[in-house]
């Protein structure tokens, strides 16, 4: 994308790790169609993290130690790239309802699942735990099968990773950085300052590449 990180300029932790971080934010949006873009980072045996990127201006990640019983650790990328999709999916439709979005996916396996949902397919990555969470909450996969199957307008998609897609490339960056956070790298206080300073600079780099 020709920019640096702003990783690159945030200040050294003061803090050690954390369990959870979330952001969600809104820059300024880009016009026509809404396009998707999520990605997911996966760090040892417990640490994820995932980031999205919307042409309405939503960004976000969300990182955190990922219960051990909840998944097997082979299936742990597909959940949260799985989860970063459905995080993504609810901020845009929140705003946008009834609107086409066309979700960029870079991970064959959740594409697949995605692709499988939408045509009434209840299949779990191996090993998802589907019982319902705390209070009663129901598990976020099972919330996202519901809503390939049941919202219209919803197109799911292949991008190729690291291929230079501003959207793509951000998104993961995003889920790097909530990465680096729950580890302890980075410090939560500057979350709020990063997640949008990166998702306006890759906004408008993709301005720039429809215009080209």
């Amino acid at each position: 994308m020709g920019r640096r990180s702003p990783l690159a300029h945030a200040p050294r932790p003061t803090t050690s790790t954390h369990h959870q971080v979330s952001v969600n934010d809104k820059v300024k949006a880009v016009t026509g169609p809404i396009v998707l873009a999520t990605d997911a980072s996966v760090g040892g045996p417990d640490r994820v993290a995932s980031g999205y990127l919307a042409t309405t201006g939503h960004a976000g990640l969300r990182a955190h130690v990922y219960p051990k019983y909840l998944v097997r650790p082979h299936s742990r990328v597909v959940v949260t790239e799985l989860r970063a999709v459905y995080w993504g999916l609810k901020a845009v439709l929140h705003e946008h309802p009834g609107r086409p979005v066309e979700v960029r996916v870079d991970n064959l396996q959740a594409l697949r699942h995605l692709h499988s949902w939408q045509q009434g397919g209840t299949a779990m990555p191996e090993g998802y735990d589907t019982h319902l969470r705390s209070q009663g909450r129901r598990p976020t996969l099972v919330k996202l099968q519901l809503l390939a199957e049941y919202t219209p307008d919803l197109t799911f998609v292949h991008e190729k990773a690291h291929a230079g897609h501003p959207l793509n490339e951000a998104a993961d960056s995003l889920a790097k950085l909530g990465l680096r956070c729950v580890r302890g790298a980075v410090p939560r206080t500057e979350l709020p300052r990063l997640v949008p300073l990166w998702a306006s600079g890759a906004l408008a780099d993709y301005r720039r590449s429809r215009a080209a």
